[in-house]
């Protein structure tokens, strides 16, 4: 009976794990998506600033003061308004997110969602990704970049982008993210990495 209950919270425990795993993947997805737009909005802010500080430096009869503190709340309204658009932007990405990955998990074949051409694959059925590739892999679910992968390894950069896209291409995906979340369904990389800090 013990030895029961063990085993289901170690599956529960595991379970928490990869779901935790799967958020954060989700979560960074959507930030990446959102990234681009975060440059333009600050680029936007920067614009005014600058807007700003010409009108106020060519003004002589209005006070000063009051037209900087009126330029600063105008600023500020800009740079708040944008956040929360950003917010929700990325709110919005990761619900789409979520929603492709319920699609991945479900075997629904839509490649529009994420790829999903890998959701053929059983869980049941083996890795195609060579060792080397499945040790990139567990790295890109680490966050890792290209020369942090690299270096790990102690192969070149260029190594590791070859690797990449024989990955991409195993498991007819084209980004990190869905790589990552593929291989987690079927078990091909371990869904430990979070818990190197000790927990």
């Amino acid at each position: 009976m013990k030895n029961t209950n063990q085993a289901e919270r170690q599956e529960a425990n595991s379970s928490d794990s990869r779901n935790l795993s799967i958020e954060r993947l989700l979560r960074q997805r959507a930030r990446e998506r959102a990234a681009p737009l975060r440059w333009n909005i600050h680029s936007a802010v920067l614009s005014y600033l600058v807007l700003a500080a010409v009108i106020i430096m060519s003004l002589k009869d209005v006070d000063v003061l009051i037209t900087g503190l009126t330029a600063v709340l105008g600023l500020g309204l800009v740079w708040l308004n944008s956040w929360l658009r950003i917010k929700r932007l990325e709110d919005t990405f990761y619900q789409e997110e979520v929603d492709n990955y319920a699609k991945l998990a479900s075997g629904e074949s839509s490649k529009e969602s994420t790829e999903a051409g890998a959701n053929n694959l059983a869980p049941s059925v083996e890795s195609p990704l060579t060792s080397r590739e499945t040790a990139v892999l567990e790295r890109m679910a680490e966050g890792k970049g290209n020369k942090e992968i690299a270096d790990a390894l102690e192969i070149s950069s260029d190594t590791v982008k070859i690797h990449i896209t024989h990955i991409f291409l195993k498991l007819d995906v084209s980004n990190r993210t869905s790589a990552v979340l593929v291989a987690l369904r079927h078990g091909w990389i371990k869904d430990d990495y979070e818990s190197c800090d000790g927990h």
